[in-house]
């Protein structure tokens, strides 16, 4: 259960006790499937979007912000360019960067936009394959490094058994990833005007699966309303943080079942 108790102490700022195996590693990530590719934001330079994730070792620490990881199998996610002759797949492109901002439950993917133009490309985005995992990046003093029998395990028999949870929370799924959409969105179009966030949730709202009148699409509109409330005190940058929030905590509840149904790490 120490994922769930350090993000509580994370998101409270204290922690009596402090985080146990200090310097250890973080524990392996599921990165979610996606069913088309996710388009990447640029601005300032980096193309980015966030992707929901999963974690696979209740028992290891969580992430610290800004802690780097890399794909386990690099072909199972797939950079998308879009070139003028039409789109080009590429497996396991090694420029793509993996950063986990916040906590568990949510990666940033990012690639200079440079980048994109030297590939020829107008805009990229980014799909997650099947069975897709995620192990941090080793850093020096590291007391309790991640072991090869530790990858086999949680990349294998534990992802696979996430990918069971996942495919029988697919209302709560497709609410996190049209929620994580609008938050991806709003990086390029940080606007204040509740008008300009519903013409852009309706955009998206339209191409989700079933449309507007499904439960995951209601539940997620629902979400929109809750924030711009919440914006009212904080601006832009608050709407688009409550989108993250309320994202992770649709996904805190999907990787609650997976725990409950699986001894994962334990």
């Amino acid at each position: 259960m120490r994922c769930f108790v350090q993000i509580l102490c994370l998101t409270a700022g204290v922690c009596l006790g402090g985080i146990s195996n200090a310097f250890a590693a973080p524990q392996i990530l599921a990165l979610v499937e996606t069913p088309e590719p996710a388009p990447l934001v640029c601005a300032e330079g980096v193309c980015r979007a966030e992707f929901s994730t999963l974690c696979l070792q209740k028992d290891r620490d969580i992430p610290l912000p800004n802690t780097v990881y890399a794909p386990v199998d690099a072909d199972r996610i797939i950079l998308v360019l879009r070139r003028l002759g039409g789109a080009v797949r590429v497996k396991g492109y090694a420029g793509l960067r993996f950063v986990v901002r916040r906590s568990y439950v949510s990666v940033t993917v990012e690639i200079a936009e440079a980048e994109i133009a030297q590939l020829g490309a107008l805009d990229a985005g980014v799909e997650i394959g099947p069975l897709a995992s995620l192990i941090p990046l080793p850093t020096p003093g590291d007391s309790l490094p991640i072991t090869p029998e530790e990858i086999a395990e949680a990349a294998g028999p534990y992802r696979l058994a996430a990918s069971r949870t996942v495919s029988r929370q697919t209302a709560v799924i497709q609410a996190a990833r049209a929620t994580n959409r609008l938050a991806n969105a709003m990086l390029a179009e940080p606007t204040e005007s509740h008008a300009a966030q519903n013409a852009l949730w309706g955009k998206i709202a339209a191409t989700l699966p079933g449309g507007r009148n499904t439960a995951s699409a209601k539940q997620a509109s629902t979400i929109v309303r809750t924030c711009q409330s919440f914006q009212e005190k904080q601006g832009a940058s608050g709407f688009r943080g409550c989108l993250q929030f309320q994202h992770d905590q649709l996904m805190y509840g999907v990787n609650q079942t997976y725990w409950n149904h699986n001894d994962a790490g334990s």
